[in-house]
């Protein structure tokens, strides 16, 4: 009898520790910034996993925004006992793969290993938005009041400058800058930005992109001679697609390489050779 409890506590320990190492899985490392690709590995005993549903190579999309990527697979194989995935996200949060099998006792399990996704975006980082200063007045009320004040006075102080040169105005002619379209100065400042990049080679991916998003909106507003600012990324190719004569395919392959490298890794470069082909190719789409 006491033969048989020893070999039955045995028998259960021995089964015990077996199901703990049935499987492990991790992610290397498990705490990324966005477009940093991380590995994930899922390693298991032989038949302890059956039917594994793995994602497969390409981009997934956010299922909240349609539109945007949330992933990208670049490598995804199995090998004997081991799964391994190599994929970077392209949002802030934290996330767990798609991906679920069957055990050897029937029973379906998910993947559970969760991964940190911070962004890539320091406080000394500017965003797309901010590449040129900002339109609005921030601030506590004194000073917004103080900012609004000034700002009616210098617009009647402007509007009696302009009747006075009106009055006395002579058939001299004017310098053409002074009669510069405002859109007109916006692009070439970003322009002026763009040449500055491309001294350089390589070229900062992240600012060179962000540099041709805000040169793309201010020649878009220009064209059809309306405001874009207040518009998002999505909105704006969407008027891109309306109002210009553009391939499909290549227009969309641009926009989602337009949205992922503004948000990629610092390191991240790009040719000289490649900003100018993308430069080319948006001033010859919207001269359309």
């Amino acid at each position: 009898m006491r033969r048989f409890c020893i070999g039955a506590f045995l028998s259960c320990s021995i089964f015990f520790v077996s199901s703990l190492e049935a499987f492990t899985e991790e992610w290397a490392p498990n705490a990324v910034q966005i477009g940093q690709k991380a590995v994930y590995t899922l390693e298991f005993s032989e038949g302890e996993i059956l039917s594994p549903e793995i994602p497969s190579l390409g981009i997934y999309p956010d299922p909240e925004s349609p539109d945007l990527p949330l992933f990208e697979v670049f490598v995804s194989n199995k090998d004997g006992g081991r799964i391994r995935l190599e994929v970077a996200y392209y949002s802030v949060g934290t996330f767990v793969l798609p991906l679920n099998w069957t055990d050897s006792a029937g029973a379906k399990i998910v993947s559970k290993a969760a991964l940190k996704v911070e962004s890539s975006l320091q406080e000394k980082d500017k965003s797309p938005e901010d590449i040129l200063p900002p339109d609005t007045f921030s601030g506590p009320y004194g000073w917004r009041l103080a900012g609004f004040i000034a700002g009616i006075v210098a617009l009647l102080v402007g509007a009696l400058y302009a009747y006075y040169l009106h009055k006395t105005r002579s058939k001299a002619p004017m310098d053409a800058i002074l009669q510069a379209d405002p859109w007109i100065t916006k692009i070439l400042r970003y322009e002026s930005m763009i040449s500055e990049l491309m001294e350089n080679d390589p070229i900062s991916a992240r600012d060179f992109y962000r540099c041709l998003s805000g040169w793309i909106r201010e020649a878009v507003s220009q064209k059809l001679s309306a405001p874009t600012a207040h518009l998002t990324e999505s909105e704006l190719f969407s008027r891109i697609y309306d109002s210009f004569p553009l391939n499909g395919d290549e227009a969309v392959a641009w926009e989602r390489l337009l949205k992922k490298a503004q948000y990629s890794p610092q390191e991240s470069t790009v040719s000289r050779e490649e900003a100018i082909v993308a430069l080319d190719f948006w001033k010859e789409a919207l001269q359309k």
